[in-house]
């Protein structure tokens, strides 16, 4: 049972390096790639598609993400219920452009500026 659990988190290990490699982890950080790796590590599966948080399983994360060092200590140091993703997993270039896709989510609109909520006649029939 041990030897599986070590095989498979070095054969998850190796897929993440590989894509990561596939991506192109010399560039300067960029959102796009960010919200692939996102995707592509599984972050959506506790944190929402859009990092806007899935109850129990893991805090919004997206419009105004923590700064990015906390960020990385997070992901290296997690607390409570959250996986570690050491640097050889998801080296810091990595997570860079993961922060850049986080930082890219537009925050939602208020409820003034929504006309079905804020009572404006917008979009309203008339009688």
């Amino acid at each position: 049972m041990h030897r599986s659990l070590i095989a498979m988190t070095v054969l998850g290990a190796t897929v993440v390096m590989g894509l990561t490699a596939a991506l192109g982890a010399d560039k300067p950080a960029k959102a796009g790639r960010g919200k692939q790796l996102y995707m592509a590590t599984g972050c959506y599966q506790c944190h929402g598609t859009q990092g806007q948080g899935a109850g129990n399983a893991g805090p919004a994360v997206a419009p105004t993400p923590i700064p990015f060092e906390a960020l990385l200590l997070q992901l290296r140091r997690p607390r409570a219920r959250m996986p570690i993703y050491t640097d050889v997993v998801m080296p810091d270039a990595d997570v860079a452009d993961i922060f850049a896709y986080l930082q890219s989510i537009p925050k939602g609109k208020t409820a003034a500026e929504i006309p079905i909520l804020n009572g404006s006649s917008v979009g309203q029939r008339s009688r």
